[in-house]
């Protein structure tokens, strides 16, 4: 491949690498890196031009109503789970506050169930949107063909699992601070597709300065 055709996958590192921020050993960022992921961003954009610009423009219809779902299965998954791990950050002292691959899993499960429920029960659906009222005015309606915006979910299973190939976000500091063997830990970044194996010994050792050059790294090894 060209270096020309290298610059747009060069140009997306960056991006996300500005995005995401600087995690080091001894200086763990916030556990949020796949809220700020630029599919993500986009995402939370197309709902809100979709919701704040176009509806009111054009009229709610059926491309509208299908962007804001589709835009909604996407991000909703992955910003469900940074937000629980911020939450758990301040118990970091006895549990590990990044992404993981069950919490992944189940954030995705969870969107999908919930969105199925409010399509497909209109009690839910009007306690949902009786919920995010106190923000903004909301109603659901009954619509079965919304059920077939569900393989969005699959855009927020592969964000998280960017996620989980870059290392999560203060995942060296925590396999440290709860004094557990560094391979296990590091299991579901393998699973995501990274080699472990020089950042695990690197954090066994607790070697800071190894560990940030792995992080640094991005998706490699």
């Amino acid at each position: 491949m060209t270096a020309g055709g290298n610059r747009p996958a060069a140009l997306y590192e960056r991006l996300r690498s500005v995005l995401r921020g600087t995690d080091r050993a001894e200086a763990p960022a916030l556990p949020v890196g796949e809220a700020l992921h630029p599919v993500t961003l986009a995402a939370i954009a197309l709902l809100v031009v979709n919701d704040w610009v176009l509806k009111p423009r054009f009229g709610p219809s059926f491309v509208t109503g299908k962007l804001s779902d589709l835009a909604g299965l996407v991000f909703a998954p992955v910003v469900l789970s940074a937000a629980i791990g911020l939450a758990l950050v301040p118990l970091r002292r006895w549990i590990d506050p990044s992404l993981s691959r069950r919490r992944l899993l189940a954030c995705v499960i969870a969107t999908g169930v919930g969105f199925a429920a409010v399509k497909l029960d209109p009690g839910f659906a009007a306690i949902v949107a009786h919920a995010i009222g106190f923000v903004r005015h909301a109603a659901f309606y009954p619509d079965l063909t919304d059920l077939w915006c569900l393989p969005a979910l699959l855009v927020a299973l592969w964000i998280g699992r960017d996620e989980l190939a870059r290392v999560p976000l203060g995942r060296p500091a925590a396999i440290h601070r709860l004094a557990r063997p560094a391979l296990p830990a590091l299991r579901d970044v393998a699973w995501a597709g990274r080699e472990v194996t020089v950042l695990a010994a690197a954090i066994d050792a607790w070697d800071a300065p190894a560990i940030d050059a792995q992080l640094s790294a991005g998706r490699g090894s």
